[in-house]
């Protein structure tokens, strides 16, 4: 029988060796009076050494790192949802292999709550964002703190997803008993986060602790971030959209509904595609926005009119 660990976490990585050291030593380093694993979940890398290095780790750390079996690649979802199903912990972290965790108190703080507090389920915290500039090697660190009510957090998580996961630590129990993988894959879901979240929120309590604890990086070519194709930037999106109305319907809120939650997309991809100088799709979501509001009206009336290469001038100077 596997020993009982206080805390499992698990290292997702793909095509990452500038970065997987670095997330790996940043949870090894980690100052706590609670045991925890590390499982890694390096999917198939073909085009570097990520595999190699995470290797070398599970050799050097064998009581602490498990690597997972070497499988052709199987996609974030089944890679995370596999991983899940080897931690030992009565907790769960969540560390990508390009984030890391720059507070060496981060275990110690979260676990210590979840401890204390039975009712809470998850507990999350406020992360530092790094625009990587891949061009001229350098990056532009901001700060992220959520905005939401904190007495309907529901509400708030159903409009957005203000919740990163390599900041999460929850319980095991909570994943076991309420969440589906297979109903998430048969529905497209694009996000292992997301729906894990709002389907938790509805059996357990979350706690917002208001510390870094967490370096997220956005690099250009992600799935959520791609400068170059807007196609990939719809499609992920779309998906978080379906992902809300799935939500939505399933547990109903007052004040949100399909229409509400269409409004939120469409805004965000106008100003996203403004921003990125993607100005034909940019117009073709404001269109839904004319009904929406002044606001949305405002949008509409820039982005088929010159003043859209002044709008995109501004929101790219308050990017960060």
């Amino acid at each position: 029988m596997e020993k009982r660990l206080d805390l499992s976490v698990i290292v997702l990585c793909y095509n990452q060796e500038q970065t997987i050291a670095r997330a790996i030593d940043s949870v090894l380093m980690q100052q706590t009076e609670y045991t925890f694993e590390i499982i890694i979940g390096e999917d198939a890398s073909p085009n570097d050494n990520t595999r190699l290095i995470c290797e070398e780790y599970a050799e050097k750390y064998p009581n602490i790192i498990r690597l997972m079996t070497k499988e052709p690649n199987k996609g974030v979802l089944k890679n995370y949802f596999d991983c899940l199903d080897k931690c030992n912990g009565k907790y769960v972290g969540i560390c990508s292999g390009d984030d890391w965790w720059h507070n060496p108190n981060k275990i110690q703080l979260q676990v210590d709550f979840l401890e204390k507090n039975k009712d809470y389920g998850l507990s999350f915290t406020d992360f530092r964002i790094v625009n990587v500039d891949i061009i001229n090697g350098g990056a532009v660190f901001s700060s992220s703190k959520p905005i939401f009510i904190e007495d309907n957090m529901y509400k708030s998580l159903i409009t957005e997803n203000f919740i990163s996961a390599g900041t999460v630590v929850f319980r095991k129990d909570l994943y076991l008993n309420h969440i589906n993988f297979d109903k998430f894959r048969s529905l497209g879901f694009l996000m292992e986060d997301y729906p894990m979240w709002l389907e938790m929120i509805q059996h357990s309590k979350f706690k917002y602790i208001p510390i870094e604890t967490l370096s997220y990086t956005i690099a250009e070519g992600s799935i959520s971030n791609n400068k170059t194709d807007f196609r990939k930037t719809e499609k992920f999106e779309n998906s978080v959209l379906n992902i809300k109305k799935y939500y939505i319907e399933k547990y109903p809120v007052k004040g949100v509904d399909f229409q509400r939650l269409e409004q939120i997309h469409h805004n965000l991809l106008t100003v996203v595609f403004v921003r990125e100088g993607h100005f034909e799709r940019a117009k073709y979501h404001s269109k839904f926005l004319i009904n929406s509001g002044l606001k949305g009206l405002l949008k509409f009336v820039i982005c088929h009119t010159s003043l859209i290469k002044f709008y995109s001038k501004h929101l790219m100077a308050n990017k960060n």
